[in-house]
């Protein structure tokens, strides 16, 4: 991993979601791309007499020019903040912006396409952003950029990344999947839990299923660090997630995104906010 992208929007939610991308770029020497986008759009107002057009742009481009010296201010602001936290840490962190104006959406698949991060680190939804348009730069960046994207909710701290939930579907990546965390996460020395939860009728399917990927696993790691489980759905998917998740002190959940998986709904433009944070902690999906 050498190159992180960070959409940020300076709510007070934006230092916990740069904390995940310094923690992961620290331990990988990976550089660290911070990116903002303004309205750049000009609005100019109604009006019955021709020559107030030309005062109209002109008081449109002065409000243009303070909002992007604002969002300036903001970007260079959070860049000191990040930079004296990597001097403390002592890791070695390349830091650098990216301030345009535009569409949040448009800009950052444009970014993507120069940029080609190796992850990309964003916070749950946007200031004043409606959380189906996250959605889509989430969906568009995993399956176009095919760039992992960790979403990090409105939490109060950095959890770290001591357990994660790896949601198991029994795809054939499954086992690229659980050698992908692994080496990504070895530097954190993370315990990976291996979970399918299993709708009616289906649980003994499921472990013969499960008991079948953990010999494949196991066959090339054996220092225990992983662990399998087959877990009842219920009715309630959600509940039966958010259960497990705080019996098993989860620090964050991964998955590979595509329709058949339970976690795809979460990079749904259809999705409501309860939904998306429902677990309040991070998820990364790891398209393959």
């Amino acid at each position: 991993m050498k190159k992180i992208l960070v959409p940020v929007d300076f709510s007070g939610h934006t230092e916990i979601t740069c904390s995940y991308a310094l923690e992961l770029a620290g331990k990988e020497g990976a550089e660290i791309r911070l990116f903002h986008t303004y309205s750049d759009q000009l609005i100019i107002a109604d009006s019955s007499f021709p020559d107030a057009i030309d005062m109209n742009t002109m008081y449109n481009e002065e409000l243009l020019k303070e909002v992007f010296h604002e969002a300036e201010k903001k970007m260079e602001s959070l860049k000191c903040q990040l930079k004296e936290k990597i001097k403390k840490s002592g890791k070695d962190v390349l830091l650098d912006i990216t301030l345009v104006g535009g569409t949040i959406e448009g800009e950052l698949k444009e970014l993507c396409k120069e940029y080609h991060p190796d992850l990309v680190v964003m916070g749950m939804r946007g200031t004043g952003e409606a959380v189906s348009l996250w959605g889509r730069v989430s969906t568009y960046i995993i399956h176009h950029a095919k760039a992992p994207v960790l979403t990090v909710p409105e939490i109060n701290k950095y959890k770290g990344f001591g357990k994660i939930m790896l949601a198991v579907d029994f795809s054939e990546n499954n086992v690229q999947l659980v050698h992908t965390l692994l080496e990504t996460f070895q530097r954190f020395d993370s315990r990976l839990c291996c979970v399918h939860f299993s709708v009616k009728g289906h649980k003994q399917d499921d472990k013969a299923k499960m008991d079948a990927l953990m010999k494949l696993i196991r066959k090339e790691e054996g220092n225990g660090s992983v662990s399998f489980e087959v877990v009842d759905m219920g009715k309630d998917h959600k509940e039966a997630i958010n259960t497990y998740v705080a019996g098993n002190n989860i620090d964050m959940i991964a998955f590979q995104p595509h329709r058949h998986s339970i976690f795809y709904a979460l990079f749904n433009p259809n999705i409501t906010r309860k939904d998306l944070t429902s677990t309040k902690i991070p998820i990364l999906a790891i398209p393959l």
